[in-house]
């Protein structure tokens, strides 16, 4: 049975992820300044896919406060390792010069399309990088500089669709905060602008569509 989820996007079908970098609003560019200076020891690219660093990693977040609480992944290692299967995971990581990968970053991808999932890292030796936000910065400019995406989903739920989530952003603060700083300045400035789109979910797998 097909759902309906709200997308929360990121448009990377842009000249250069300079010109991405230069449509945020100051704390987007401050945050991404940061995330330079304070990961310069790191390396990120896309890797290999590896079940049991996958299952490391969904395990070592599963052990961590998420805004004051544990979470459990409403699903397995397994179920990602069989998207995998599929052909539509890619795997980044961020790693050191010993090779030791500080954080991990599945996200599923249909055609034009990238839905993402959060990336994981442990926050006690991690946090003070601000790696999250490396991990998601560099997603963002992977995807401008490999043009066959058009859409980066970082999810949103079930609240409308995305030119609503848009126009009622202020709502929605406390649990994403966090995303929309990687929004360009303009879109958060004239909401009414955006589309109406969805995701829409099925056993084959995700796609955007205006609803």
């Amino acid at each position: 049975m097909n759902r309906i989820e709200t997308p929360f996007l990121i448009d990377v079908s842009i000249p250069s992820f300079e010109y991405y970098i230069n449509s945020l609003a100051k704390t987007g560019k401050k945050n991404y300044k940061y995330t330079l200076k304070n990961n310069k020891d790191l390396t990120y690219s896309i890797i290999n896919y590896d079940e049991n660093i996958v299952n490391f990693f969904m395990k070592l977040w599963e052990e961590q406060l998420i805004r004051g609480e544990k979470k459990k992944w409403g699903f397995s290692s397994d179920y990602i390792t069989y998207l995998n299967q599929k052909g539509v995971i890619n795997l980044f990581a961020a790693y050191n010069s010993d090779s030791t990968i500080l954080s991990l970053h599945f996200i599923e991808k249909y055609n034009e399309y990238v839905y993402c999932h959060p990336p994981l890292y442990d926050k006690n030796t991690s946090n003070k990088r601000y790696i999250a936000k490396y991990m998601w910065f560099n997603l963002i400019k992977y995807y401008i500089e490999h043009p066959e995406s058009h859409w980066v989903d970082f999810g949103a739920g079930n609240r409308g669709t995305w030119k609503d989530l848009v126009i009622n952003r202020k709502d929605y603060t406390k649990k994403m905060a966090y995303k929309w700083l990687y929004v360009p300045e303009h879109i958060k400035e004239n909401p009414e602008k955006e589309l109406d789109y969805v995701v829409e979910i099925n056993q084959e797998g995700k796609k955007l569509k205006l609803q």
